[in-house]
């Protein structure tokens, strides 16, 4: 199927994160180098890809979409302003994230003027289970639903990385009970993450966190951002619970 083709080359292309040649995306798709090769010629001319010698890349034509896709969320314009107050409060990044499928999808972030930053970008995506934002918006699925996410079972992204379902289930539960998810080196081990979820009509569709290195991370500053986060999560519930009904929610 010619669409799915198409589908298969951005995936491929974006999963590389640097890019990839002709040849690899042959590779990744399992696409004959002579039917893809007027594929990605297309694409390129039409700017959705960029050919950088014999690298193919994600072009500007397909920034716009996924830009235009961020900016259809119609409650970003709430959260963005509150996301740089939390950064201000805590100096440490602050980022956004909905659930994709079994993935955390990080759709906006705002960053401090530290000198040692911490590397993000929206549009990327993690496994949701091993990370501070994941687990705010998986503590509003059944463990029923959680497993079906998860067939295959939990990998490590490093050593702390949870890997047992049902050590996840009691983290999950635990969320659920203090309003806010906590990680430490689970997916980067130098970095320690705060998360709250966003409900909305008692349905969580978005998640925020804080992240910051371990070694600037200390008791108190912990508690600190999850104070901040509580506090602009509440005013973010309720700015957005007193808009008319009928507006686009995160994921609708």
């Amino acid at each position: 199927m010619p669409t799915l083709r198409v589908l298969n080359i951005f995936e491929a292309i974006y999963n590389s994160k640097k890019g990839l040649t002709l040849t690899e995306i042959s590779h990744n798709t399992g696409i004959a180098k002579g039917t893809l090769h007027p594929i990605i010629t297309t694409l390129v001319k039409k700017e959705y890809l960029e050919n950088t010698g014999t690298v193919i890349s994600i072009g500007k034509s397909a920034f716009k979409l996924g830009y235009a896709y961020a900016h259809s969320l119609s409650y970003l314009y709430i959260l963005k302003p509150h996301m740089r107050e939390i950064v201000i409060a805590c100096d440490e990044i602050c980022q956004l994230g909905v659930l994709d499928g079994n993935d955390v999808l990080y759709i906006e972030k705002t960053e401090p003027k530290q000198a040692i930053r911490i590397e993000s970008s929206a549009g990327k995506t993690i496994k949701a289970y091993a990370t501070a934002l994941g687990r705010c918006l998986l503590s509003d699925l059944s463990s029923k639903e959680i497993a079906a996410l998860y067939p295959e079972g939990l990998s490590a992204y490093t050593a702390n990385t949870v890997t047992d379902k049902n050590t996840l289930l009691k983290i999950l539960s635990a969320v659920r009970q203090k309003g806010y998810a906590h990680e430490v080196g689970e997916t980067n081990i130098d970095i320690e993450c705060i998360a709250v979820p966003i409900k909305i009509k008692n349905k969580i569709y978005a998640a925020i966190s804080v992240s910051l290195p371990i070694f600037r991370s200390n008791p108190e500053k912990i508690m600190h951002i999850i104070n901040v986060l509580q506090f602009h999560q509440r005013a973010i519930e309720t700015e957005i619970s007193a808009l008319p009904d009928g507006i686009k929610l995160f994921s609708d």
